[in-house]
């Protein structure tokens, strides 16, 4: 059965508009470096080929994390769409009445998916998916290399930035933070705003990921989600081990660093332990 790639594209506008500013965005971070920033720091630092070669090997791999957890958090399936639910209100269940079903714990319906969405945690415009049960580890890989990406474009590009700019002065800090106008008003040219905005950019995205980042490592310490966190409840906190492998599953050891590694969770998004009900397992 053929794939229907227009069940793939994200439904609301500003949905589709922010997926495809992420994904310009991740193509022209990749460009700036492999064509701008690390020809200028070979010819400025006379860094050796095997540093270039080395750098070049590390965007590829964050390139194919990023790409590759763009396209698993789309396209794995964490609804409740295709999964069989009882017909009868069980304890710990809510009834959707616009789904018309049973929801299982920790569903909630997302007003803007028009479904129900196992474990969800929220809607994230930049995929324009809701993130839940089976693709929270994706989110986090792509978050997690998303960073990587900023801090790392920001880290090698910043002395270029401010080689064109001059020494550092107000007057330049402003032109830092907005080359654009600075274009528009003659000032700087195409080239030195292109330099200066990617730098400023990236800067800027390494700031505010690793604050969502932040606010996400107590969802994987604690195996909650937001409603959870938002609730004041830790039910399904199981230790952190456990915790890891609810999330990353039964590979989580190294699941993390790509989302391309199998790791199959060991539930189905419909039933979970809690902390009351939860043995841990005895070495034997």
């Amino acid at each position: 059965m053929g794939m229907n790639l227009q069940s793939y594209v994200p439904k609301r506008t500003i949905d589709k508009v922010m997926c495809v500013y992420m994904l310009l965005l991740v193509h022209n971070v990749v460009f700036y470096l492999y064509f701008i920033v690390f020809p200028w720091r070979k010819q400025t630092f006379d860094s050796s080929d095997l540093t270039i070669y080395l750098y070049n090997a590390w965007i590829l791999f964050l390139y194919v994390n990023i790409i590759g957890g763009i396209w698993k958090v789309i396209s794995v399936n964490t609804t409740t769409r295709g999964v069989i639910l009882p017909t009868v209100l069980k304890p710990g269940w809510l009834y959707c009445d616009r789904c018309q079903t049973n929801a299982p714990p920790r569903s909630y319906h997302c007003q803007f998916c028009n479904i129900c969405v196992l474990k969800r945690d929220h809607h994230c415009i930049y995929t324009g998916r809701c993130i839940g049960y089976h693709n929270y580890r994706y989110y986090l890989t792509l978050l997690g290399s998303c960073i990587l990406l900023a801090v790392f474009t920001s880290g090698v590009s910043l002395s270029l930035a401010w080689d064109m700019l001059g020494e550092f002065s107000a007057y330049h800090l402003a032109g830092y933070i907005f080359p654009i106008f600075m274009f528009l008003f003659g000032i700087f040219n195409f080239y030195k705003t292109y330099v200066v905005l990617m730098s400023f950019v990236c800067t800027l995205f390494s700031l505010m990921l690793s604050g969502l980042a932040i606010w996400h490592i107590k969802h994987v310490l604690h195996n909650m989600t937001a409603h959870e966190r938002w609730r004041g409840t830790q039910t399904y906190d199981l230790g952190l081990q456990e915790n890891f492998r609810q999330i990353f599953g039964q590979n989580w050891r190294i699941s993390w660093m790509c989302p391309l590694i199998p790791s199959p969770l060991p539930g189905d998004g419909v039933e979970f332990p809690t902390k009351d009900s939860y043995e841990c397992p005895k070495d034997l």
